[in-house]
């Protein structure tokens, strides 16, 4: 079985520990072939701390994982990406979208609004709003995210469920009318263990979605979304025999913006 690790985070956020070498290690007794960093690309000061990195150590970033492919050529595929927030902050360079050093995108929507709805602190505010509304502006974020033509792969695509809060009505059209767009233009949905390990404690995206995005040819690729080395295999294997029971034979990788198919 061919497992890769797509998402995985460094202590410049803020809110993940360890050395990403510590990552690459655990991946590496885990049978991971491939490992990709896509830390959180900068978002404006005043809502920064401890969620991204800053502009000015984005060469940093890129550098030190650049220093640790080189290292572990040969042994393991080490891939560098940014983890964007979609609609796009103005402090992230685009710059780095053609850059040749970089391997893939992840585009992901944390805000609604100014509303940081995946942030511990503010899940309150679930309990203030139509949850119908805020899945229906969720997926029509995720629409345009996938519509934008800037990203290789989205993540976690059903976040909003994070902290157990379900919607009262279907969205099986909109979810088809993303996948549609999302298998259109070749980009991969991420199947995102770490939502196993949060209130909603089910994986991003659930089995009813993965299996609309079988049935309409949408890529997929594997990510535990560690934000510490001893995550950096969760619960891989158990996902990508979940993506074999749904049909999935092939999960992507990526290389200069480029997918690739591997077989599961």
């Amino acid at each position: 079985m061919t497992l890769v690790n797509y998402h995985n985070h460094t202590p410049l956020c803020g809110h993940a520990c360890g050395a990403p070498e510590d990552y690459i290690k655990v991946a590496i007794a885990s049978g991971i072939s491939e490992i990709g960093f896509s830390d959180h690309a900068p978002i404006p000061e005043p809502i920064r701390e401890n969620i991204t990195m800053s502009p000015e150590q984005t060469e940093d970033y890129i550098n030190e994982i650049l220093c640790l492919k080189s290292k572990y050529k040969g042994i393991i595929k080490v891939r560098i990406g940014f983890e964007v927030d979609y609609p796009l902050f103005e402090t992230f360079d685009r710059s780095y979208l053609s850059d040749s050093r970089i391997d893939y995108i992840i585009g992901s929507c944390h805000f609604l609004g100014d509303w940081a709805f995946d942030n511990p602190e503010y899940k309150s505010e679930f309990n203030r709003r139509d949850i119908d509304l805020v899945y229906e502006n969720y997926y029509e974020c995720m629409a345009m995210l996938a519509s934008s033509g800037i990203f290789d792969i989205v993540g976690h695509f059903d976040l909003v469920k994070k902290f157990g809060h379900r919607s009262k009505k279907s969205f099986e059209s909109q979810i088809e009318q993303i996948a549609r767009i999302m298998s259109q233009n070749g980009i991969a949905a991420e199947l995102n263990t770490a939502g196993l390990l949060k209130p909603v404690n089910e994986i991003y995206p659930s089995e009813d979605i993965l299996r609309i995005f079988y049935r309409m040819n949408v890529p997929v690729t594997l990510g535990a979304d560690a934000h510490s080395p001893e995550n950096a295999a969760y619960y891989l294997k158990e996902a990508a025999e979940l993506l074999k029971k749904i049909g999935y034979r092939k999960i992507s990788g990526f290389e200069s913006r480029k997918r690739y198919e591997l077989n599961l």
